[in-house]
């Protein structure tokens, strides 16, 4: 790397930083009060809901995580990316409508309707509370891995992007989240475009090709041949099964204009997010061939050598986007569980305007402080992505499903399914454990089948009387 490129990279964020901080000064208006701060009186158009759902799912593990794969598996990498956008489809199709007009601002909502109990819900709650804490850590290793790279102390990178996602976040509630990932998604869009169109004009495919000719190189560096169905479906699931109880999801389609509105978005993420999938995978797979890049740092160590300043400055901005348009939403989701379901619902708090903003300031600096540290002592990406997602579902999955499909659920069962799922997941991550049918079910899927069974079997308990709708 050119040490001449810092000063530009430097100055580029800067004043990258100072425009986030900007918008969301200008949308502060949008979070004058608390429900504003939480889902923009449902005034949300197609841009913004497009801003949400690409920025919620473009974080660090679609573009640093994607190239990091792609340094190992070539084109094959794209699999998080490609499973990431199919979700966003799927989502419309099954759940967009039920949220929408069930006005289901949280999985908590629908367990309290369905169930008549405060317990399921406050689980969903505490359970993505946690799990929140981990995608938010996933998020600021990025930025960590870039000051990295860039020669700087990864610790200030880190704290850096945790000080202005939790200035912009606070001051425009969601609005200012979704405002900011519409321009993040456009400086994503442009960088990923920029670098691989650079290197595809260096020629970057001839040369892949004639080493992959020569015996040099594995042919699944440029092709997916590197991806099986089971190892697709392995990453699809639990990012899905996450997904139906993901609590931006809620929020984002209860904040359109219409159910039409939120349907035609997700329509249109995944169509951007498709081809953006395979060039983070590309990026990745070239940084391995000429560089033996690996990990983390395979994104940046093609960055940092093969583009101009202002292209890579513009790149490095790229990855902050990434980064914190994923944060901001998890921040709002924060409030969202904790203060209006489980402080204002569950607790039956009845607080004004000015505590629940003091309330929600608290919240979010402990678990933007939680988050940071928990990203300073972890080392993968996508591990911790995917422990993540396994473990919501695991909590969550069974019981929102179960409610829907089987009569006699009550919240004695979905209690259960949760406990079973959560302590299942959680001896999954014990070194050695292996679980049955291992090498058909990802450990990241198998504790859903214990969740169900116990879902079943105690609602066929007698002291379980089927929960009327």
């Amino acid at each position: 790397m050119n040490n001449a490129m810092i000063p530009t990279i430097i100055v580029v964020l800067i004043i990258y930083f100072a425009a986030m901080v900007f918008i969301g000064w200008m949308g502060r208006s949008k979070a004058s009060n608390f429900e504003g701060y939480l889902s923009m009186g449902r005034s949300g158009g197609v841009l913004l809901l497009m801003g949400g759902a690409i920025g919620g799912q473009i974080g660090n593990g679609f573009v640093v995580g994607g190239a990091s794969e792609g340094a190992v598996s070539g084109m094959a990498g794209s699999a998080y990316g490609i499973a990431c956008a199919l979700s966003t489809i799927l989502v419309a199709i099954f759940l967009n409508n039920f949220i929408y007009n069930n006005n289901y601002m949280s999985m908590a909502d629908y367990t309290r309707e369905r169930y008549h109990n405060e317990i399921p819900g406050t689980i969903y709650d505490l359970s993505t509370a946690i799990s929140s804490i981990g995608l938010i850590a996933g998020q600021i290793m990025a930025g960590e891995a870039l000051f990295e790279a860039l020669g700087l102390p990864g610790a200030v990178g880190a704290i850096a992007i945790a000080v202005v996602v939790l200035l912009y976040s606070q001051l425009s509630g969601l609005w200012g989240a979704f405002a900011t990932s519409v321009v993040q998604t456009g400086v994503i869009i442009a960088g990923l475009v920029a670098t691989t169109i650079v290197l595809i004009a260096r020629g970057a495919i001839g040369d892949m090709s004639a080493a992959i000719d020569a015996g040099e190189l594995a042919s699944s560096s440029l092709d997916m041949s590197g991806l099986s169905a089971a190892g697709f479906a392995g990453m699809m699931l639990p990012l899905l099964f996450g997904m139906v109880t993901d609590q931006p999801t809620y929020q984002r389609i209860n904040s359109a204009k219409s159910a039409k509105t939120s349907r035609i978005a997700c329509y249109l993420s995944c169509l951007v997010m498709i081809p953006l999938a395979l060039m983070p995978a590309f990026i990745g797979s070239f940084g391995a061939f000429k560089y033996n890049a690996s990990g983390n740092s395979a994104f940046f160590d093609v960055i940092l050598n093969e583009l101009p300043a202002i292209v890579c400055a513009l790149i490095i901005a790229a990855v902050l986007a990434a980064v914190m348009s994923t944060i901001d939403c998890g921040l709002i989701t924060m409030s969202t569980v904790l203060t209006r379901d489980i402080w204002q619902g569950a607790l039956k708090k009845n607080p004004s305007e000015k505590q629940l903003k003091k309330i929600t300031l608290v919240i979010n600096v402990l678990f933007m402080f939680s988050s940071t540290a928990l990203a300073l002592s972890s080392s993968s990406i996508l591990g911790l992505l995917n422990n993540v997602y396994s473990f919501l579902a695991a909590a969550c999955f069974v019981p929102f499903v179960g409610g829907i499909v089987w009569k006699r659920g009550d919240a004695k069962s979905a209690v259960a399914a949760s406990v079973v799922g959560v302590l299942t997941v959680l001896i999954s991550w014990i070194p050695g454990v292996v679980f049955p049918l291992g090498n058909i079910i990802p450990a990241s899927l198998f504790p859903i089948i214990p969740s169900a069974i116990a879902f079943f079997l105690v609602s066929l308990l007698p002291s379980s009387a089927a929960a009327e709708r």
